[in-house]
């Protein structure tokens, strides 16, 4: 079973790896906005999405990502994790360390 620290690890590494964000996956926080502050733009949110119903096995509709779960590193993970539940008939469970 995934947890959020285990979600934004594996966030963080997409973002770095496959979606060249400059900034290294240490110093990449929580509350980082993923425009804004990370420099995903339309195509980078587009080839996000893919990877991440690729990777944890979820379905985004474009509401879903249009309604603001994509705005922060911590709203994508508190998503997934609810989806991911969500698609085991289970409650998700939200809790981050530091």
């Amino acid at each position: 079973m995934a947890d959020k620290e285990t979600v934004m690890k594996d966030l963080k590494q997409i973002l770095v790896e496959d979606l060249f964000v400059s900034i290294p996956e240490d110093e990449i926080k929580p509350d980082d906005a993923l425009g804004e502050v990370l420099g995903v733009d339309s195509v980078g949110f587009v080839e996000l999405l893919a990877m991440v119903e690729d990777k944890f096995e979820i379905q985004i509709s474009e509401n879903e990502a249009a309604s603001g779960n994509l705005r922060t590193l911590d709203r994508l993970s508190d998503f997934i994790l609810a989806k991911i539940a969500a698609g085991r008939g289970e409650r998700a469970v939200s809790a981050i360390h530091g």
